[in-house]
């Protein structure tokens, strides 16, 4: 019996519309960078991997950067899905930590996430700044109209101030996390949360 070869990577119709290769080429980037590490990953892998052409993927994206920043960017935004989803039903300051924990779960299950945040974040001085801000503009509008729909009632300004302070501060502990791997733990950071986070939201 003759051994069975490797799949062969998924092509794109030839009559795909611009937005089916889009997608296609940012979910073989996806597989690639959690496959294969950010590092190691060439642009001429994710062309492959999705059925295109390299002038094609040049033409959307002309690097590397261009490719991991439209990947972070659907990521936050599935992310932020998942975090709306885990306030429903909650007041703000009990919202704040929901989603506190459910950030802080994400960043432990999704493997892209923690290579982009904390495994293989020296392989992205380069592009940190551009990938750190889209996190930072991304998450904290939504979140603000999260605590906003959850009852939160100080005025606009001041709640996307604080709003920003706690995506940064969210930030601040993947860049650098605790040594003491119990503070990972659910309890703890919802102890955490309710403790500090909470409370500047009103």
């Amino acid at each position: 019996m003759p051994p069975t070869s490797a799949r062969p990577a998924r092509k794109v119709r030839n009559t795909a519309s611009p937005r089916e290769q889009e997608g296609a080429i940012l979910q073989a980037a996806r597989q690639e960078f959690e496959e294969n590490g950010i590092r190691r990953t060439g642009v001429d892998d994710v062309a492959k991997r999705a059925g295109v052409s390299r002038s094609t993927l040049y033409r959307r994206f002309p690097n590397k950067e261009a490719l991991l920043l439209g990947v972070a960017e659907r990521i936050y935004l599935d992310g932020m899905v998942v975090l709306e989803e885990a306030t429903v039903g909650h007041g703000p300051q009990e919202a704040v930590v929901e989603a506190f924990l459910a950030g802080a779960e994400l960043v432990n299950e999704d493997p892209l996430i923690r290579r982009m945040m904390v495994d293989e974040r020296d392989a992205l001085k380069g592009i940190t700044n551009s990938v750190t801000g889209l996190f930072i503009e991304i998450v904290t509008g939504r979140i603000m109209q999260t605590l906003r729909g959850a009852g939160a009632q100080m005025p606009d300004e001041d709640l996307h101030a604080v709003t920003e302070i706690l995506v940064r501060l969210v930030i601040s502990f993947l860049d650098t996390p605790s040594i003491d791997e119990s503070r990972s733990e659910p309890e703890s950071v919802r102890d955490f949360a309710q403790r500090y986070l909470a409370p500047m939201v009103w």
